[in-house]
């Protein structure tokens, strides 16, 4: 029989033990919840601007098609960062003004080191003006002239998810959807070739999410909406050639940049608008009446619609709750492939392998961005929102690895500019797209 004082010092230490083990599951949770509910939020733009020694840029270069040089600066463009963590996982959104990424994998691996995150954790986007000197870059061969301005893109990029990641600080989240109407549906479809109908599907969702300090001031706004970033294409406005701009889009955001209280970064990230067109254009196309370019008078067509797009996303964040910073943020990405078709100079016979699809996903509590590597249809855009199981969903089109127009099944019956210059053969990628997007959400990381 043990004595009494051996039986009491054997519970004490299991108790010590039990003690010390609940203590430490207690911090272990309690750290868990705090980095799951603490978010920190950054966010940080860096000028990109083609400088005046490198212009006039284009038509004398290796760049075919820009018909006309760029010759001057309308307004600058910039590549834009924000950086989210919730103490546990760290993502990041780089929106760029360009057409396209034009070092995608070679990019979305240098923004991606720099932030010391993996490339899934990382949505590198085009906003996709169509007035910058990388317009119709295709890297091969690449002349002297477009490697400088790869460089300085990637360098602006990189340099933005750095000052992003420095600026983190605490922050709410808020998500918030109204409209605007300023695109429109290019035609083709009913087979109008540079055209617009405006009976034809035409999505005028805009999403906006707001990340805000902890005193309510603004710290960066990701607004999202369906359009070609193109009132500026083509138009003659200074010296015999063309102006760089970040269009519609670039013009918008920096009304907001300059009018929102705090001064935040604003990303516009280009919904599913690849056969959307600005209801004006200074370029307006063959008619009964003509072709007519409206020179530098296309500027006041371009800063009327862009004052109404901004106006638009002000008129949504007004309403929008102050938002919360109790938040768990997850990542996944993945390609789906489609068979392709043969499209410009390839021989209609060659055996050409899938098109893969690049998708991803960042998620953030009921806030589901959805990135499409693609110049993606409204109508896959809008059937991707209505089948998503998250509240709010919205679809982030022209990320890294673009494959070029990604059109809806629809729109094959009349073969147009948007469907010839698309890889894919019809049937395939608005499933697979919806689909694959859908199949993320129960799998991110």
């Amino acid at each position: 029989m043990k004595r009494f004082g051996q039986f009491d010092h054997a519970r004490i230490n299991q108790a010590t033990c039990c003690g010390m083990l609940c203590l430490l599951g207690l911090a272990l949770m309690f750290a868990e919840h705090a980095g799951a509910a603490g978010l920190q939020a950054g966010a940080a733009r860096v000028e990109i601007t083609t400088p005046a020694d490198a212009l006039p840029y284009g038509a004398a270069s290796s760049s075919p098609g820009n018909e006309k040089p760029f010759v001057g600066m309308h307004d600058p463009v910039f590549a834009r960062a924000l950086v989210l963590s919730d103490g546990a996982t760290e993502v990041a959104f780089v929106l760029v003004d360009v057409t396209a990424i034009p070092v995608p994998h070679e990019m979305s691996k240098a923004v991606a080191n720099e932030l010391g995150v993996a490339e899934d954790h990382l949505m590198l986007a085009a906003e996709h003006t169509h007035s910058v000197p990388l317009l119709n870059y295709h890297r091969d061969p690449a002349d002297k002239a477009e490697v400088a301005e790869v460089e300085r893109v990637e360098k602006g990029a990189v340099e933005a998810a750095r000052e992003a990641k420095a600026n983190l600080q605490p922050a709410r989240v808020s998500f918030g959807r109204g409209q605007a109407f300023v695109n429109v549906n290019n035609g083709e479809v009913a087979g109008q070739a540079g055209d617009a109908d405006p009976a034809l599907p035409s999505d005028k969702t805009l999403d906006i999410v707001r990340f805000a300090g902890a005193d309510g001031t603004a710290i960066a706004v990701l607004m999202d909406y369906p359009d070609h970033a193109d009132v500026m294409l083509h138009s003659v406005t200074k010296d015999g050639g063309y102006e760089i701009s970040g269009d519609m889009p670039g013009v918008a955001a920096g009304l907001l940049e300059d009018h929102i209280q705090g001064k935040p970064v604003v990303l516009f990230a280009r919904g599913a608008g690849g056969d959307q067109l600005p209801l004006f254009r200074s370029v307006q196309p063959a008619g009964a009446l003509g072709t007519t370019d409206e020179a530098a008078g296309g500027w006041a067509l371009l800063d009327a619609q862009a004052r109404r797009l901004a106006g638009s996303a002000l008129s949504v964040i007004e309403k929008m709750p102050a938002g919360t910073a109790d938040v768990k943020i997850s990542a996944a990405a993945k390609t789906v492939p489609c068979p392709a078709q043969a499209r410009g100079n390839q021989p209609g016979d060659a055996p050409l392998p899938p098109v893969q699809i690049p998708l991803s996903l960042i998620r953030i509590n009921d806030i589901a961005l959805a990135g499409v590597g693609g110049d993606v249809g409204t109508e896959i855009g809008e059937k991707f929102k209505a089948a998503s199981p998250v509240k709010d969903s919205t679809m982030i089109t022209m990320t890294s690895g673009s494959v070029g127009y990604i059109l809806a099944d629809s729109s094959y019956t009349h073969p147009g500019h948007g469907l010839m210059g698309s890889p894919i053969k019809a049937g395939c990628a608005e499933k697979a797209i919806v689909e694959g997007l859908l199949s993320m959400m129960g799998n991110e990381k």
